[in-house]
């Protein structure tokens, strides 16, 4: 993707705290010298100074722009997702990353609209009126939810912008949305990969009569972070925590070799706010260094785990029943394949985001007579595996992590997995 957002707001820098790689105190902080793609904390104009993830910069010599149009130092503000380029501590490049821009259709003290979405405001305040074009910057939550960080007025550019996850896609119509906006795609420039629901994506284009008609639809490119620097919030993380995603859609992996710095690899947690650096290993995200820093989201969701067989039929993914939306970043485990996905015993992780089960990671299994499975309980039911015993009456309910003997067909005996 040309831009990423990059999704935390930086009060400071965490002394270490006994994790792999940490010191026993903190440390001067040298020059950045890279790509960073973070969130703004200050900026003085006066001194030409900044400060982005809790990095002092000098950008006396930085250009500021927007798609390509100039902007001034004075147009950066705390709290807007940026991209800059730096050498020794002084910037080169600044680059607006908002997750919106377009003509504001309203504005109160509680919401503005544009492009047909009316995004809460929350603790962002602001004097753009309507008919100004704005760019809204925001914080992607682990619940498929924004938090807005930033609105800033601009001269108007003649492309707007909406960013996020693709929902009811209809390639006939070949039309999809993003939250409330309506996206048209034809005749737009797509990338290589097909378009499919749960897919995160940036879009340039007219909004115009209700609809977006877009220029461009694109998607994130694993190369393009390549060597960079990535701070996010973390929306998910599977049960080994070998993976996390960024920011709702930028997944990487953990390894052996990953540095932590300022925490440890068990404080790998949905809503911590961490700085990554990337490299691109066969086309898969792998984390050098992980570095928690001190902000961290207050919005959780409810992750879940299930075995099962599953029916991957038709681009949709089921298991006894249970439509589930695949995540276009999923990870399919030991050789998997979707082309071989149909009719395997597996394990699915994932959590629940926008109202929707979203798997983010599948491996297969071998069936045995104990299963785990973690989601809602509802009618004597946890995954369409009805109890054959009372062994789940006491969660009813609840959204619960279980293990369960397992007969083919039934569960019995569930109590709470440890």
């Amino acid at each position: 993707m040309k831009k990423i957002l990059s999704v935390a707001v930086l009060g400071g820098l965490l002394s270490a705290c006994g994790g792999s790689d940490s010191d026993s105190g903190s440390n001067p902080q040298q020059a950045y010298s890279g790509t960073l793609l973070g969130t703004v904390d200050n900026v003085q104009t006066e001194q030409a100074t900044m400060t982005v993830n809790g990095r002092s910069l000098d950008v006396a010599s930085a250009g500021v722009s927007y798609q390509d149009q100039p902007l001034l130092l004075a147009d950066v503000a705390s709290g807007m997702q940026v991209e800059i380029d730096s050498d020794d501590g002084r910037v080169s490049e600044i680059e607006l990353e908002p997750f919106m821009s377009g003509e504001v259709a309203a504005v109160d003290a509680q919401s503005i609209t544009v492009n047909g979405q009316a995004v809460l405001l929350g603790q962002v305040t602001t004097s753009v009126q309507v008919g100004d074009f704005a760019l809204l910057f925001a914080q992607p939550q682990a619940d498929g939810s924004l938090a807005l960080t930033a609105v800033q007025a601009i001269d108007a550019t003649a492309i707007s912008e909406v960013e996020g996850r693709v929902s009811q896609l209809d390639t006939s119509a070949q039309t999809f949305s993003i939250n409330h906006t309506v996206v048209n795609f034809a005749g737009a420039d797509l990338d290589d990969e097909p378009l499919q629901n749960g897919q995160w994506v940036e879009v340039t284009g007219v909004f115009a009569d209700g609809i977006f008609q877009a220029a461009e639809v694109d998607t994130e490119d694993a190369a393009e972070m390549d060597g960079k620097a990535l701070e996010g919030v973390i929306t998910f993380v599977n049960r080994e925590k070998t993976a996390i995603e960024l920011n709702s859609r930028t997944v990487v992996t953990l390894t052996a070799d990953t540095r932590y710095q300022d925490g440890a690899q068990s404080d790998l947690l949905t809503g911590r706010t961490v700085e990554v650096e990337l490299v691109n290993q066969a086309g898969q995200l792998t984390a050098l260094e992980v570095d928690f820093e001190l902000s961290s989201s207050q919005v959780t969701t409810d992750r879940f785990s299930i075995e099962g067989t599953a029916q991957y039929r038709n681009d949709t993914l089921s298991v006894n029943g249970v439509e589930l939306l695949m995540s276009a970043t999923v990870r399919l485990e030991d050789g998997l394949t979707k082309a071989t996905l149909d009719g395997q015993w597996v394990e699915l992780e994932g959590s629940l985001v926008d109202g929707q089960y979203l798997v983010r990671e599948i491996e297969p299994e071998l069936q045995e007579a104990e299963i785990s499975l973690q989601g809602p309980v509802s009618g004597n039911a946890i995954w369409g595996y009805a109890a054959s015993d009372a062994s789940l009456s006491g969660f009813e309910g609840q959204w619960v992590d279980l293990a369960c003997y397992f007969d083919g067909s039934a569960v019995s005996q569930c109590r709470l997995d440890d």
